[in-house]
């Protein structure tokens, strides 16, 4: 069933009012990285060198791949709380704690 306009506005409109009601950023995240077309395990990508990749680095050419790394210290208000990281790739991702 496809959706007119006005109702897809309307579902976009009430996920976003969702997200601002139930989540509150905490601070923003740095990231470093690195591009290759080639295919590594986690173990072989931590071994490269990561540099800064701040927002709106370009990657994702066709079979090329981004590793990506930070440290996240939250404040001491997140303490007992659940935490959301919403990182938007764009694309197929996985993600590898510690």
């Amino acid at each position: 069933m496809a959706l007119t306009i006005e109702w897809r506005n309307r579902i976009d409109n009430w996920r976003n009012e969702l997200l601002r009601l139930l989540y509150r950023p905490l601070g923003e995240i740095r990231w470093e990285g690195f591009i290759t077309k080639e295919q590594l395990s986690a173990q072989e990508a931590a071994t490269r060198t990561f540099q800064p990749m701040p927002p709106g680095t370009r990657w994702g050419a066709k079979w090329e791949y981004g590793w990506f790394k930070t440290q996240i210290s939250l404040p001491q208000e997140a303490a007992g709380k659940r935490i959301v990281l919403k990182a938007d790739v764009g694309g197929e991702s996985a993600v590898y704690i510690n």
